[in-house]
């Protein structure tokens, strides 16, 4: 999914509508669309308009005026047209920092639909053993409000360990340093705990899906564990919650993957 194509779209929706009555009165409360409803309309409307290139609906809506087809999506979702000319002229005059952000989530939303269609069309090769335990995916704050997801499996075989996710972190995060944490643990001769960390991986609070893999070897210890938080952050007083996705979690061995 290129960001470029969405800014076209955009730009395109928004002279569109900015052609017409040039007022800049501020329209009525019952006229806005909220953001998060704004949001979801433009990202179908960018799908529509990549529907409408394909050369099987084509003919189907060759005859129809594109605005048209736009206007079946914004009554789709329970609003008119009109509201949402109205709505695009107010933040596109009056609070332009704030559509960007509108624009941020709807890409947001565009690359999460990518990678889930990307994970349906490559599954995981069944040879390929994942060692995570807990869920294949987590919502925040959905599932958890600051929760950093602990995980603690087996490194009971030498080699290199690979984990692989999904994350992204929303620009209203308020967590302090989201990272993914990671070590091996493992008792000395005198009993204490050792910990061979792995590189840290801090994440952007942008509203973008990134792949996270990092990998790190161990030699063959008696009880060794990998342990480590996929959503770690600093300590920090106060109420807060996180906003985050993690999606398609996986921690292989090196010797699991299949070689192509």
């Amino acid at each position: 999914m290129r960001t470029g194509t969405v800014i076209c779209l955009l730009a395109a929706l928004l002279l569109t509508v900015s052609c017409g009555d040039q007022e800049n009165e501020k329209p009525s409360r019952k006229m806005l669309i909220p953001e998060d409803k704004l949001a979801e309309i433009l990202t179908d409307t960018y799908l529509t308009a990549g529907m409408m290139d394909l050369f099987t609906l084509r003919d189907t809506w060759a005859q129809r005026d594109s605005m048209l087809n736009y206007a079946d999506v914004i009554e789709s979702h329970g609003y008119t047209y009109e509201q949402f000319e109205a709505t695009m002229k107010y933040y596109f005059t009056g609070r332009p920092r704030k559509l960007s952000k509108i624009y941020d989530k709807v890409t947001g939303n565009l690359l999460e639909m990518e990678t889930e269609v990307m994970t349906e069309q490559n599954p995981a090769t069944p040879s390929e053993r994942n060692l995570w335990t807990g869920k294949p995916d987590y919502r925040m704050p959905e599932d958890f409000t600051r929760d950093p997801v602990w995980f603690d499996i087996p490194a009971d075989r030498p080699g290199e360990y690979i984990l692989k996710a999904d994350i992204r972190v929303f620009e209203d995060d308020k967590s302090l340093n989201p990272r993914v944490t990671a070590y091996f643990s493992y008792r000395d001769s005198t009993g204490e705990e050792k910990r061979d960390y792995w590189q840290e991986v801090f994440l952007e609070k942008d509203g973008m899906f990134r792949n996270v893999q990092i990998s790190k070897a161990i030699d063959s210890i008696p009880g060794a564990r990998l342990r480590g938080w996929l959503l770690n952050h600093d300590n920090q007083p106060g109420k807060w919650e996180k906003h985050a996705r993690i999606a398609n979690i996986r921690i292989v061995h090196a010797e699991d993957i299949p070689v192509k």
